[in-house]
């Protein structure tokens, strides 16, 4: 029993430090919790928009994760012409930052076509699911190459209609844990829903810790954390036991549907209209092909220097997450997804009230809140990459897995079998860090190469065509990291 709770106190130590001790102490200083029996816990107002929160989210996130299975289920059931390269273009369009291709697209067509285009609910929800679609394929994609050799044998001796059929019914229990997924990432958005005229919760929150009274706003947070608790139930819920063997890598079998590369063409055709239009934006004058060279090295520095603390970030979040889920503690994968349910400003609101007055000077310059902070952001993202690496593992193997010692067993054995779905987790993380503001404008430490950062700052500047240039760095920088996740899902095409 004691071991138990140290190995689930162990991986929640990011966390704690990182958002729930500092949370606790600023509600306690704001009078959160003072008796004020003839204030209600949330106004109307408020809850109204609660409500429209939840219901853009949620409308969002079945969107995508609809979109994601019809692309994982054509990528992996068909074979056809640049399978990959589909795949990598989707997940590069994904680490774009939006605030870039809004003011690119916004170059292009002009700011009254733009707002007449999304500004409104319906239009919130689509710009949510069609970035994050991307996300449900890959997670559904890793769920794939988790299949057993045989099933996936018998998938292909199937008529091709057939097929896809029994591939979706396979599919079904990963595309609702995906959607609960987004649920959570999609919760705390406000970027582009701001850009659909459509008011979310997390900036009703910001406004309220900022220029409205801040105890209102710790308490519509703590309400949204009560809402969305059964979410992260059904994340952690014990699911069938799969009888994994290894997937089959190769596309002898798979059939050829002529419909299947049409749809997936017509798919790719917004993701690579916005990166031409990136790249038209970006492209210089003239006059101006020096400086937007030097413009192209520092933002490839950068990027560079920025690269390793958020693959610091990820990589710990995400092993954390597995941890929590190797050893079967539902209430450590719990708190590990809560602060993934709030904006990242509160979090860093907090530890910027509490921990920042007593950093030693060396310490203060260096990024360690904003690391601890991004971590915690990524709670819900580690959870459900973790135990989806956990159910995947066969019982036959954790059984055999108990005959050597505990530590053996889980880093040695565990561990490598997890890697096909935790590695595009790490990846997708990264793209999360990368793309970070909230949190990086408040506590990033005076001259830290921050590309979140540099990139706010050209937006609020409206420096366009630099903002485009930089987006086309992350963009190439996200071709890389859906290298990374196709290695994870080889097909051998």
């Amino acid at each position: 029993m004691k071991n138990r709770a140290v190995g689930m106190i162990f991986p929640l130590l990011p966390v704690m430090i990182g958002f729930y001790i500092p949370i606790v102490m600023v509600a306690i200083e704001d009078q959160v919790f003072s008796p004020e029996p003839e204030t209600s816990i949330v106004a109307a107002a408020d809850l109204l928009v609660v409500l429209s929160t939840i219901r853009v989210v949620a409308m969002a996130a079945l969107l995508a994760t609809l979109i994601g299975l019809v692309d994982a289920i054509l990528l992996a059931g068909t074979r056809g012409p640049l399978r990959g390269f589909i795949l990598i273009l989707l997940l590069a369009s994904f680490l774009i930052p939006p605030a870039a291709l809004a003011s690119a697209v916004q170059a292009c067509v002009g700011a009254s076509t733009l707002r007449a285009t999304v500004r409104d609910e319906v239009g919130a929800v689509l710009l949510l699911s069609l970035r994050w679609a991307p996300v449900a394929a890959a997670i559904l994609l890793a769920a794939v190459s988790m299949w057993p050799r045989a099933q996936e044998r018998a998938l292909r001796s199937l008529p091709p209609g057939v097929a896809l059929v029994a591939r979706l019914r396979g599919l079904r229990p990963a595309a609702f844990r995906c959607a609960g997924l987004l649920l959570l990432l999609l919760l705390p958005a406000a970027e582009l829903p701001s850009y659909a005229g459509v008011e979310t919760v997390s900036q009703r929150i910001l406004a309220r810790l900022t220029v409205g009274d801040a105890a209102e706003g710790w308490r519509l947070a703590m309400v949204m954390m009560t809402l969305l608790v059964p979410a992260i139930y059904f994340l952690t819920s014990s699911g069938d036991e799969p009888a994994r063997a290894g997937h089959l890598n190769q596309v002898h079998g798979l059939p050829r549907l002529p419909w299947a590369n049409r749809f997936l063409f017509l798919r790719v055709l917004p993701a690579l209209a916005l990166i031409l239009v990136l790249f038209y934006t970006a492209w210089p004058r003239a006059s101006e092909v020096a400086i937007a060279g030097e413009e192209l090295v520092d933002a490839v520095s950068s990027i560079g220097l920025e690269l390793p603390r958020a693959l610091l970030a990820s990589v710990v979040a995400i092993l954390c997450g597995w941890r929590l889920a190797d050893g079967g503690h539902r209430i450590g994968l719990l708190l590990l997804c809560l602060p993934t349910m709030l904006p990242g400003s509160l979090g860093a609101i907090a530890v910027a009230r509490i921990y920042r007055p007593f950093l030693p000077l060396w310490l203060d310059d260096l990024p360690f809140l904003l690391t601890i902070t991004q971590m915690c952001k990524l709670g819900a993202l580690a959870a459900a990459g973790g135990f989806v690496a956990t159910c995947v593992l066969p019982a036959s193997e954790r059984v055999a897995a108990h005959l050597l010692s505990p530590t053996v067993a889980r880093w040695r054995i565990r561990l490598p079998r997890a890697l096909p779905v935790l590695i595009p987790a790490v990846g997708i993380g990264v793209a999360l860090v990368l793309g970070e503001v909230e949190s990086t404008l408040l506590l990033a430490p005076p001259g830290h190469p921050s590309t979140a950062l540099e990139l706010h700052q050209l937006m609020h500047f409206r420096n366009d065509e630099q903002a485009a240039r930089l987006a086309l760095v992350l963009a190439l920088l996200g071709a890389t990291l859906a290298l990374l996740v196709g290695r994870c899902w080889k097909r051998g095409d």
